[in-house]
């Protein structure tokens, strides 16, 4: 297993989001952001006083809106730019959020110290995901909770855009020049589906509930067609398919799911 100190020197302390939302956004991308930001956040049910962490913050929009609930909020970001900018938002916010630079591998917290433990969208550029998960579980107090979000690469609208990606390769012989919504970003280390988020999950933490998030993003031209579509009736449909993609976690866009940390070995001590 890797050192704190080979982890951290694979962090990206530069890192920035500006490339992560395209220039144009389509319908169905704007769906699967808010739906992704508004379940995580619905599953974190922080009362007053409750110490939550978000690990790896960006902006910290997810941690304003926690912090909104009632929640005592410390943000958890390795790069300097991300932290940049988590402070602007902060301050704009008027919340008292507490701002930290480290990394998920590594958390800078006594064991037992947090009633919730929040990561949405950011396991899959950790260098060491394992790891990260077992800091998660270690920091976590024995009742509280851990919820985790993240994109699935073997969903159903990238298992069928992978098809037709290969289809139309096989009919105009001609390979698309920019990179397809179901191949790996370059900044992701792994490519998560809901078995390997099982997996990796299972030695620190319990799963008590899994579920999907948004439907079929990904799939050949969804994204014209949702934009050829009447505002109104693209989102009635967008959020129907939701209702659906919640009881598939394996086939949906994003994976969410809400864990108890498990006190078993150097988890206990």
């Amino acid at each position: 297993m890797s050192s704190s100190g080979e982890v951290a020197g694979k962090v990206d302390l530069e890192w920035d989001d500006s490339h992560v939302v395209p220039e144009h956004v389509t319908p169905d991308l704007i769906f699967l952001f808010d739906r992704m930001i508004e379940a995580t956040i619905d599953k974190v049910a922080s009362r007053n006083g409750d110490r939550v962490l978000d690990v790896g913050c960006g902006r910290a929009v997810d941690a304003i809106k926690i912090a909104k609930k009632g929640g005592r909020l410390v943000g958890l970001e390795p790069s300097r730019i991300m932290l940049n900018h988590s402070k602007k938002c902060v301050a704009d916010s008027g919340k008292d959020i507490a701002l930290v630079q480290a990394i998920g591998e590594s958390l800078p917290f006594k064991t037992g110290s947090f009633d919730w433990v929040v990561c949405k969208g950011a396991l899959d550029h950790f260098p060491n995901p394992s790891k990260a998960i077992e800091e998660m579980a270690r920091i976590t107090k024995p009742d509280g909770r851990v919820v985790i979000s993240i994109a699935n690469f073997e969903s159903l609208g990238h298992r069928l855009g992978k098809s037709g990606h290969y289809i139309g390769m096989f009919i105009t012989r001609k390979k698309p020049k920019e990179r397809q919504a179901w191949e790996t970003p370059p900044d992701h280390t792994v490519r998560f589906t809901y078995p390997v988020l099982k997996k990796i999950v299972s030695p620190y933490l319990e799963i008590e509930q899994s579920m999907g998030i948004s439907f079929m993003w990904g799939a050949p031209n969804w994204d014209s067609i949702t934009s050829a579509m009447p505002q109104k009736a693209a989102y009635f449909m967008l959020r129907n398919l939701d209702r659906i993609a919640q009881r598939c976690p394996g086939l949906s866009d994003v994976i969410l799911i809400t864990c108890r940390p498990k006190r078993i070995g150097s988890h206990g001590q």
